[in-house]
């Protein structure tokens, strides 16, 4: 028997004469294998995408950090436990004092923050307030807002301390921040965590500094 496939087959009607006009069905030996082609590279696309949009979605994710939760993020944003944080009254405004540490728990990519804002929850939304403006403010270096853009190198950490000012009352004792720094790269690292109300008379940056103890 030939190897080779015939190009027509002819199809006769059984008990019909012999001579009677054959039926011909054609052959496309290659017509099957492209369409199965087809679809394979369809499903590659397929898949391709939906690897696409769950590593970008991914990527959004982990690029924030809560504090005292473990993070996929590099970078973690963390109150100094043995420093000042709290918040305190002057006059008719309010005054929050922060000291935080900031990691790069990359072992291979420097990070730089551009700026840092905070936010309280003041009843059930969230309100970004401004830092403390005040000439006295010149004469501390180790404030964040002289301290920015900062570059954070590999598995290094950066410690920094500012005070923000609301210009209203708080009526309780207790109030949730939420600090969010943004990196060069477009990326923002958020933080919550809760201050106490303090009562204390001293200058606010001595309070914040400790320059006269606690």
């Amino acid at each position: 028997m030939s190897g080779n496939l015939p190009d027509k087959i002819h199809f006769v009607t059984e008990g019909a004469p012999f001579a009677s006009t054959p039926m011909i069905c054609k052959l496309h030996p290659f017509r099957h294998m492209n369409l199965l082609a087809l679809i394979i590279s369809i499903i590659a696309l397929i898949l391709a995408l939906s690897k696409w949009i769950y590593d970008f979605q991914k990527g959004n994710v982990v690029s924030k950090s809560r504090v005292g939760l473990r993070s996929e993020s590099q970078v973690k944003i963390q109150l100094l436990a043995n420093q000042t944080n709290c918040f305190i009254t002057r006059g008719g405004f309010t005054l929050f004092l922060l000291s935080l540490r900031i990691y790069n728990e990359s072992d291979q990519r420097p990070v730089t923050i551009e700026e840092c804002t905070l936010s309280i929850k003041n009843g059930r939304r969230w309100q970004e307030i401004e830092p403390y403006e005040t000439p006295q403010a010149a004469i501390f270096p180790g404030l964040m807002r002289h301290n920015m853009p900062i570059t954070i190198e590999p598995s290094e950490t950066q410690d920094f301390y500012e005070v923000f000012q609301l210009y209203e009352l708080i009526s309780g004792t207790r109030i949730r921040i939420k600090l969010r720094c943004l990196e060069k790269n477009g990326e923002i690292f958020e933080g919550e965590d809760e201050l106490y109300h303090r009562t204390d008379e001293r200058p606010v940056f001595d309070i914040l500094f400790r320059t006269l103890g606690v």
